[in-house]
């Protein structure tokens, strides 16, 4: 009978027991990535270039009366970007849950808006497979790094 147990086969199978999958959610989802889920999908796709909500769904249109108001920076028929003074964007932030991702910001000024929804902050779906996909990627690199696989 042979035995696997002193084999590097066996070592690595021995080092399984130190996978958890609570511990592999947290680090995928590393600062580097929360920041890119913000900055780049929610703030620069979705708000800024299609001015969406994680629906896909045209927030709201800036009215010529905007357009005057902001000296031209707003134009009327484009959609809302919600940059305005940058507050909201700057209060931005991932909570990363046990189970769940959740996209928080200041938003008390917008509540009382008809447009406003809780849609505005989160990631659409084609933004959300990006998201999975590097959450992937960072799992494998926890496995590797706990089993010591180069």
């Amino acid at each position: 009978m042979i035995s696997i147990r002193n084999t590097r086969l066996g070592e690595t199978l021995a080092k399984t027991k130190l996978l958890f999958d609570s511990v592999a959610w947290l680090e995928s989802i590393t600062q580097e990535l929360q920041l890119k889920a913000v900055r780049e999908w929610i703030q620069q796709d979705q708000l800024k270039d299609e001015g969406v909500n994680s629906l896909g769904n045209i927030i709201g249109i800036y009215s010529f009366q905007t357009e005057i108001m902001s000296d031209g920076k707003k134009r009327a028929g484009d959609p809302y970007d919600l940059e305005d003074t940058g507050q909201f964007f700057r209060s931005m932030f991932v909570r990363v849950l046990t189970d769940a991702i959740v996209f928080e910001a200041d938003s008390e000024k917008m509540n009382d808006q008809l447009w406003w929804n809780n849609n505005i902050l989160n990631l659409t779906d084609e933004n959300l497979n990006k998201f999975i996909q590097e959450v992937r990627q960072n799992y494998v690199i926890y496995a590797r790094r706990t089993l010591g696989i180069n």
